[in-house]
């Protein structure tokens, strides 16, 4: 089958591409993917360079992101057929664990990312679990769906789950305009929320203020985002920050959150460790909330959504999967709006 594998960490020119990788093997509670579509993410970036603690079983595929259809099933598989469309939440759950059992398997203790713990969907076939599995409405394209699990799910359950965003609330969240951030932005503005975001390019700010984004700031030109927002907000700060970039924004972040505000963290793009006020957390009641992806009901929600056409992923550009290097250096580059899909 094509693939596209590491056999070691490092740069672009460690990802290999092949066309006669061999298929994976199915157990029996598991079907064979036949992948249509995949998608970027910064995840694979960084589990390719060397991810903080995880140790990879080469040669590895990458890819959080799964589209396709079912190719084969397993004996146990009961709700799936050959044929079905489908899309894959990016977790496998153990099922047994005390998060499993409280219906939390987002938070499994023996939980699987696609693309980190096991093979992604890099390739022309992969094996997913069947309790992973979601079936995809016939009016979501796979390019659509491939840009959903990832970076669309995370953003869904940032604000409609741990940050509990309301309407008439306030919305912070710096780069808006990545895959996630443009799909938050999207579900910020159908519940009713006042919207703040950064962009830094002149095409990435149009296209928010064309969203209709209430305050739109140069995070590259603009020193002065902080008191902007604070001035707009009449000195309070805004409800929910999100922020995926790390220690680089963190203190602006800390600065702007409305006291009995929270601030969400999903990303470690500028580093790993940022400093913290305790003094100032608890004086203000500040909520500090880290999260990763989401549960699997989260993501059947967005794709409701999105067949509804109430959110619609931004595709940047697609490419083929043999040109998996080139969309890793095109999203390190920072020039990406949306999404980088690839195709089998």
């Amino acid at each position: 089958m094509k693939a596209v594998f590491l056999n070691e960490n490092g740069g672009t020119d460690k990802l290999i591409y092949r066309t006669d990788f061999p298929e994976p093997h199915i157990k029996n509670d598991e079907v064979l993917v036949k992948v249509m579509a995949t998608s970027i993410n910064r995840a694979d970036t960084i589990v390719r360079a060397g991810y903080p603690g995880l140790s990879l079983i080469f040669p590895h595929i990458l890819g959080g992101d799964i589209a396709g259809v079912v190719e084969k099933t397993g004996s146990g598989v009961k709700d799936f057929h050959s044929g079905d469309r489908i899309i894959c939440w990016p977790i496998t759950a153990c099922g047994k664990c005390e998060w499993c059992l409280k219906g939390r398997k987002g938070l499994c203790f023996n939980w699987q990312y696609f693309g980190m713990h096991r093979w992604g969907g890099y390739a022309e076939f992969t094996s997913v679990p069947e309790s992973s599995l979601i079936k995809l409405p016939e009016n979501v394209s796979f390019e659509d769906a491939a840009s959903l699990p990832v970076a669309g799910l995370t953003a869904y359950h940032a604000v409609t789950g741990v940050g509990d965003l309301k309407r008439g609330e306030s919305f912070f969240i710096w780069g808006g305009t990545s895959g996630l951030g443009l799909i938050a932005v999207q579900i910020a503005k159908s519940i009713g929320a006042e919207i703040f975001a950064t962009a830094g390019q002149e095409d990435k700010i149009e296209k928010l203020k064309q969203m209709g984004v209430d305050h739109v700031f140069d995070h590259y030109h603009d020193d002065n985002i902080v008191d902007k927002v604070l001035k707009l907000t009449e000195g309070r700060g805004v409800d929910v920050v999100l922020d995926y970039v790390g220690p680089a924004t963190h203190s602006r972040s800390f600065q702007m959150v409305k006291k009995g505000g929270k601030i969400l963290w999903c990303g470690i793009m500028s580093g790993r460790e940022a400093n913290v006020s305790i003094h100032q957390t608890y004086l203000r009641h500040i909520s500090l909330l880290g999260l990763y992806l989401g549960e699997k009901h989260e993501l059947e929600a967005l794709v409701k959504l999105c067949s509804e056409g109430k959110i619609k992923p931004h595709i940047y550009q697609k490419l083929d999967l043999k040109d998996a290097a080139e969309g890793h250096k095109l999203m390190e580059s920072g020039n990406v709006m949306g999404k980088i899909v690839m195709v089998p």
